[in-house]
């Protein structure tokens, strides 16, 4: 083989590895937005609805309608999502366990169950996103929540994000998930200053949390 040939031979080498080489990358890139989140509704297990707003809303009805929206918001930036707004059993412990099992089998890559707080007084207000407190990547999504909803809505008091020790509210759900998991408590259904702010807001709401989630997976 002639010097010349053997020159062409190595250069269409290098080209064939470089084609290899960017067609890999093309495919990691491809994988990295195949994204899935769950939208869990909070209090969706037999006969439980959750905290009634002032305004006579439930808990899981205003945030069925969330979780919606959010699937809808989430679909239009390319990101995967199943909700779970039924949970087959009466009890808590084997609804959490339902809910576990299914956010496993659909191999989510995050997981948020969507609520509101309520207080007995009506002078309770903000917001707040529940991490586990052992997950860091869990505190990092409650942070991205935190901040987008800071951005929105920015006459809300800032409860911030808070870490849940295993005897603490939503544990279950939390601990219990797979991936990282937040529970969002975006406003206080009991208060009517925030009531007013809240009431028609499901579809701002959704955007909020899509924000979130897209920063989220932007800065994995």
């Amino acid at each position: 083989m002639k010097p010349s040939q053997i020159l062409d031979k190595i250069l269409e080498l290098i080209a064939a590895y470089k084609a290899a080489k960017a067609a890999r990358c093309k495919k990691v890139k491809k994988v990295k937005k195949l994204n899935k989140v769950a939208i869990c509704v909070g209090h969706s297990r037999i006969g439980d609805r959750g905290a009634v707003s002032v305004g006579g809303v439930s808990e899981w009805a205003y945030n069925k309608k969330v979780a919606d929206l959010l699937q809808n918001h989430l679909r239009h930036q390319g990101i995967q999502s199943v909700v779970f707004n039924d949970y087959p059993s009466e009890s808590y412990s084997r609804a959490i366990d339902w809910v576990t099992q299914g956010v496993a089998k659909e191999k989510c890559n995050i997981a948020i169950e969507l609520h509101f707080n309520s207080y007995s007084s009506s002078e309770a207000e903000g917001y707040e996103y529940l991490y586990y407190h052992t997950s860091n990547n869990g505190r990092r999504l409650a942070d991205c929540f935190c901040k987008a909803h800071s951005e929105t809505f920015k006459v809300q008091k800032d409860r911030g994000v808070k870490a849940i020790e295993p005897d603490g509210r939503g544990a279950g759900f939390l601990r219990g998930v797979s991936p990282p998991a937040v529970i969002c408590e975006p406003f206080f259904g009991s208060s009517p200053k925030e009531w007013v702010l809240f009431d028609t807001k499901q579809s701002l709401l959704a955007n909020v949390y899509a924000q979130a989630i897209v920063e989220y997976f932007n800065n994995a």
